[in-house]
């Protein structure tokens, strides 16, 4: 199989054998980078999985080609939001480590919202994590440290390792590129290490619809310029036509769907048949989320 992986194509969530080829332990890394610290571990431990995350393609391809370079088969990597795949992809209690080498911190009070590091997110990952898993979590900034720590604690899902919540020096473990330069500049790092000790109540999941094909016998073309370029949203789900074009066949429209942090372009088409009805294609693979529950239902009153 590919090092890189295309998450709709995989089954939802994955089968950890069927990805790796065995059952050995997986453990997982948020924020992969280039890959370095990623192939370090595989070599170090060649009876355990690797699985990377990483929202950036330039990373993914730059980890794509530093794991190949390895020869490694113990590691697959997916270009991906970290919430989005744990919710979408990651099976529950299947995880033994989670690695988040500096993350974010996202410093601005108005960019807050963007930090990955949560209790919301603790809590989720505490539902992918086995009992006595470990999250690992190294930073350089002070703030952001104290706020894991604070976010951490309001689980009540984690203990950790160390009697303040981090040290300055973590014996054995592995310094990137990106750590020795910060060291270098005289910068402090901070390791945190908390174990998991509970399951939260709330169920940690992203619904899927069961939506197939469907057909409009008195669908009307222009009606799709009521509604192109405006935002259909129930909740923190998402839909918007960007724009359409015709073709030999009906149209073409280019979709954008969010359903909290996983967002998705996509392209469909909707065709006239033999019988002057018309027809909404789904592309393979889609993973009908509510923003595109939501889609189709504001096409089904377009219809009327």
């Amino acid at each position: 199989m590919d090092i890189g992986l295309n998450w709709e194509s995989l089954n939802r969530p994955v089968e950890w054998q069927n990805l790796f080829g065995n059952n050995n332990p997986v453990d997982c890394e948020i924020g992969y980078g280039n890959g370095e610290f990623l192939v370090h571990k595989a070599i170090e431990y060649s009876k355990r999985n690797f699985f990377g995350i990483d929202y950036s393609d330039k990373l993914y391809r730059k980890a794509r080609e530093e794991v190949g370079e390895a020869g490694l088969t113990n590691i697959r990597v997916i270009c991906m939001e970290a919430r989005a795949t744990f919710l979408i992809l990651v099976p529950e209690c299947s995880l033994s480590h989670v690695y988040i080498n500096f993350p974010d911190p996202w410093p601005k009070k108005k960019h807050g919202k963007n930090r990955l590091l949560d209790k919301e997110f603790f809590a989720l990952t505490a539902t992918r994590v086995m009992d006595g898993g470990e999250i690992i979590i190294i930073t350089d900034d002070s703030f952001y440290r104290d706020f894991i720590l604070f976010e951490m604690e309001a689980t009540q899902l984690w203990k950790s390792l160390f009697h303040k919540g981090y040290t300055d020096e973590l014996s054995g473990y592995y310094r990137t590129r990106y750590e020795k330069k910060w060291r270098g500049n005289g910068k402090s790092i901070y390791y945190m290490i908390f174990q998991k000790k509970g399951n939260p109540e709330k169920e940690y999941k992203l619904k899927e619809y069961a939506i197939s094909d469907m057909v409009f016998p008195n669908f009307d073309p222009s009606f799709l310029e009521k509604v192109t370029g405006k935002t259909i949203k129930d909740g923190d789900s998402v839909a918007r036509i960007l724009k359409t074009g015709k073709t030999d066949n009906g149209i073409k429209l280019e979709l954008l769907l969010k359903d909290g942090t996983l967002v998705r372009k996509r392209t469909l088409h909707i065709e006239r048949g033999e019988k002057k009805e018309w027809k909404l294609q789904l592309p393979d693979n889609l993973f009908c989320t509510h923003s595109f529950k939501i889609f189709t239902d504001r096409l089904k009153t377009l219809n009327k």
